[in-house]
Protein backbone atom coordinates (compact mmCIF):
# COMPACT_ATOMS: atom_id res chain seq x y z
CA UNK A 1 0.00 0.00 0.00
CA UNK A 2 1.38 3.13 -1.10
CA UNK A 3 1.58 5.87 1.43
CA UNK A 4 -1.28 8.27 0.05
CA UNK A 5 -3.32 5.23 -0.07
CA UNK A 6 -2.48 4.92 3.83
CA UNK A 7 -2.97 8.62 4.33
CA UNK A 8 -6.39 8.50 2.72
CA UNK A 9 -7.06 4.79 4.70
CA UNK A 10 -6.02 6.53 7.90
CA UNK A 11 -8.04 10.00 7.79
CA UNK A 12 -11.26 8.89 6.53
CA UNK A 13 -10.55 5.96 9.23
CA UNK A 14 -10.09 8.93 12.06
CA UNK A 15 -12.59 11.51 11.20
CA UNK A 16 -15.72 8.63 10.78
CA UNK A 17 -14.69 7.27 13.90
CA UNK A 18 -14.50 10.65 15.75
CA UNK A 19 -18.59 10.62 14.44
CA UNK A 20 -19.48 6.93 15.50
CA UNK A 21 -17.38 8.45 18.87
CA UNK A 22 -20.06 11.11 18.77
CA UNK A 23 -23.20 8.50 18.16
CA UNK A 24 -22.18 6.18 20.94
CA UNK A 25 -21.86 9.43 23.21
CA UNK A 26 -25.18 11.19 22.67
CA UNK A 27 -26.99 7.90 23.09
CA UNK A 28 -25.59 7.00 26.00
CA UNK A 29 -25.66 10.45 27.78
CA UNK A 30 -29.82 10.45 26.37
CA UNK A 31 -28.78 13.33 23.48
CA UNK A 32 -31.74 12.83 20.71
CA UNK A 33 -29.05 13.16 17.99
CA UNK A 34 -31.46 11.76 15.00
CA UNK A 35 -33.63 14.58 15.36
CA UNK A 36 -31.44 16.92 14.47
CA UNK A 37 -30.42 15.19 11.34
CA UNK A 38 -33.32 15.84 8.64
CA UNK A 39 -32.52 16.31 5.56
CA UNK A 40 -33.58 19.07 3.64
CA UNK A 41 -33.86 21.64 1.27
CA UNK A 42 -33.73 24.49 3.25
CA UNK A 43 -31.34 22.79 5.88
CA UNK A 44 -28.68 22.19 2.36
CA UNK A 45 -29.60 25.35 1.41
CA UNK A 46 -28.47 26.76 4.50
CA UNK A 47 -25.86 25.11 4.41
CA UNK A 48 -24.21 26.27 1.43
CA UNK A 49 -24.39 29.71 2.71
CA UNK A 50 -23.16 28.86 5.70
CA UNK A 51 -20.29 27.64 3.80
CA UNK A 52 -19.52 31.94 2.51
CA UNK A 53 -18.22 33.63 5.60
CA UNK A 54 -15.74 30.46 6.25
CA UNK A 55 -14.71 31.11 2.38
CA UNK A 56 -14.60 34.85 3.38
CA UNK A 57 -12.05 33.87 5.88
CA UNK A 58 -10.35 31.82 3.37
CA UNK A 59 -9.75 34.45 1.42
CA UNK A 60 -8.60 36.98 3.91
CA UNK A 61 -6.33 34.54 4.85
CA UNK A 62 -4.94 33.95 1.16
CA UNK A 63 -4.45 37.98 0.74
CA UNK A 64 -3.22 39.40 3.99
CA UNK A 65 0.14 40.03 4.74
CA UNK A 66 -0.19 40.17 8.54
CA UNK A 67 2.91 37.75 9.92
CA UNK A 68 0.70 35.55 12.11
CA UNK A 69 -1.83 35.11 9.22
CA UNK A 70 1.53 34.64 6.83
CA UNK A 71 2.23 31.62 8.93
CA UNK A 72 -0.68 30.13 8.86
CA UNK A 73 -0.73 30.27 5.60
CA UNK A 74 2.50 28.34 5.04
CA UNK A 75 1.26 25.73 7.90
CA UNK A 76 -1.47 25.00 5.86
CA UNK A 77 0.67 24.64 2.69
CA UNK A 78 3.18 22.05 4.57
CA UNK A 79 0.37 20.07 5.82
CA UNK A 80 -1.29 19.69 2.58
CA UNK A 81 2.24 19.26 0.61
CA UNK A 82 2.73 16.29 2.88
CA UNK A 83 -0.58 14.93 3.54
CA UNK A 84 -2.86 15.54 0.06
CA UNK A 85 -0.59 16.94 -2.52
CA UNK A 86 -0.92 13.51 -4.65
CA UNK A 87 -4.97 13.17 -3.35
CA UNK A 88 -7.38 13.17 -6.13
CA UNK A 89 -10.01 15.67 -6.30
CA UNK A 90 -12.55 12.57 -5.26
CA UNK A 91 -10.50 11.44 -2.03
CA UNK A 92 -10.62 15.14 -1.17
CA UNK A 93 -13.92 15.34 -1.24
CA UNK A 94 -14.52 11.95 0.65
CA UNK A 95 -12.02 13.31 3.06
CA UNK A 96 -13.84 16.75 3.66
CA UNK A 97 -17.44 15.07 4.00
CA UNK A 98 -16.04 12.84 6.45
CA UNK A 99 -14.50 15.14 8.65
CA UNK A 100 -17.77 17.63 7.73
CA UNK A 101 -20.40 14.50 9.15
CA UNK A 102 -17.82 12.75 12.10
CA UNK A 103 -16.71 16.21 13.75
CA UNK A 104 -20.03 17.63 13.67
CA UNK A 105 -21.52 14.73 14.99
CA UNK A 106 -19.40 14.57 17.92
CA UNK A 107 -18.94 18.49 18.64
CA UNK A 108 -21.85 20.12 17.66
CA UNK A 109 -24.44 16.94 17.92
CA UNK A 110 -22.97 15.05 21.16
CA UNK A 111 -21.23 17.53 22.93
CA UNK A 112 -22.80 20.55 22.68
CA UNK A 113 -26.22 19.28 23.67
CA UNK A 114 -25.08 17.42 26.34
CA UNK A 115 -22.92 20.90 28.15
CA UNK A 116 -26.42 22.79 27.32
CA UNK A 117 -28.33 20.66 29.65
CA UNK A 118 -25.86 21.74 32.66
CA UNK A 119 -25.15 25.32 31.53
CA UNK A 120 -26.33 27.86 29.13
CA UNK A 121 -26.44 26.89 25.80
CA UNK A 122 -23.84 29.99 24.88
CA UNK A 123 -21.83 28.59 27.47
CA UNK A 124 -21.82 25.26 25.97
CA UNK A 125 -20.87 26.32 22.37
CA UNK A 126 -18.38 28.24 23.85
CA UNK A 127 -16.64 25.48 25.62
CA UNK A 128 -16.92 22.96 23.09
CA UNK A 129 -15.78 25.54 20.18
CA UNK A 130 -12.71 25.71 22.57
CA UNK A 131 -12.49 22.19 22.54
CA UNK A 132 -12.91 22.12 18.66
CA UNK A 133 -10.23 24.76 18.41
CA UNK A 134 -7.53 22.64 20.46
CA UNK A 135 -8.17 19.48 18.72
CA UNK A 136 -7.54 21.55 15.38
CA UNK A 137 -4.09 23.61 17.26
CA UNK A 138 -1.33 23.12 14.97
CA UNK A 139 -0.53 26.89 16.11
CA UNK A 140 -1.85 29.72 18.15
CA UNK A 141 -3.34 31.02 14.79
CA UNK A 142 -5.03 27.89 14.11
CA UNK A 143 -6.41 27.28 17.42
CA UNK A 144 -8.40 30.99 16.96
CA UNK A 145 -9.27 30.37 13.86
CA UNK A 146 -11.01 27.09 14.56
CA UNK A 147 -12.38 28.63 17.24
CA UNK A 148 -14.21 30.71 15.82
CA UNK A 149 -15.46 28.44 13.02
CA UNK A 150 -16.53 26.37 16.20
CA UNK A 151 -18.35 28.96 17.66
CA UNK A 152 -20.09 29.86 14.06
CA UNK A 153 -20.92 25.72 14.06
CA UNK A 154 -22.48 25.94 17.28
CA UNK A 155 -24.65 29.11 16.70
CA UNK A 156 -25.45 27.57 13.21
CA UNK A 157 -26.95 24.79 15.41
CA UNK A 158 -28.05 25.90 17.97
CA UNK A 159 -30.23 28.61 15.77
CA UNK A 160 -31.91 26.18 13.71
CA UNK A 161 -31.72 22.86 15.85
CA UNK A 162 -30.02 20.86 12.94
CA UNK A 163 -26.91 19.13 11.85
CA UNK A 164 -27.22 19.01 8.02
CA UNK A 165 -26.58 22.68 7.63
CA UNK A 166 -23.28 23.11 9.73
CA UNK A 167 -22.20 19.24 8.33
CA UNK A 168 -22.46 20.72 4.44
CA UNK A 169 -20.86 23.78 5.61
CA UNK A 170 -18.15 21.81 7.54
CA UNK A 171 -17.74 19.33 4.34
CA UNK A 172 -17.51 21.91 1.65
CA UNK A 173 -15.39 24.58 3.21
CA UNK A 174 -12.74 21.86 4.24
CA UNK A 175 -12.81 21.07 0.45
CA UNK A 176 -12.86 24.19 -1.00
CA UNK A 177 -9.94 25.18 1.01
CA UNK A 178 -8.25 21.79 0.61
CA UNK A 179 -8.67 22.05 -2.76
CA UNK A 180 -7.33 25.28 -3.41
CA UNK A 181 -4.47 25.28 -0.87
CA UNK A 182 -3.39 21.61 -2.73
CA UNK A 183 -3.41 23.35 -6.03
CA UNK A 184 -1.30 26.23 -4.76
CA UNK A 185 0.94 23.60 -3.40
CA UNK A 186 1.15 22.07 -6.87
CA UNK A 187 2.48 25.35 -8.59
CA UNK A 188 5.32 25.91 -5.98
Amino acid sequence: MDSRTQTFGMTILFETGIGFVGILLAKFAGVPIWSSLVVSSEALARGLIATLPMLAMLVVLTLNRWTPLVDLKRQLEAIVRVLFAESSWLELALISLAAGVGEELLFRGALQPLLAGWVPPIVAIGVVSLAFGLAHALSTMYFVAATLVGFYLGWLTMAYDDLIAPMVAHGLYDFIALTYVQQRVKRE
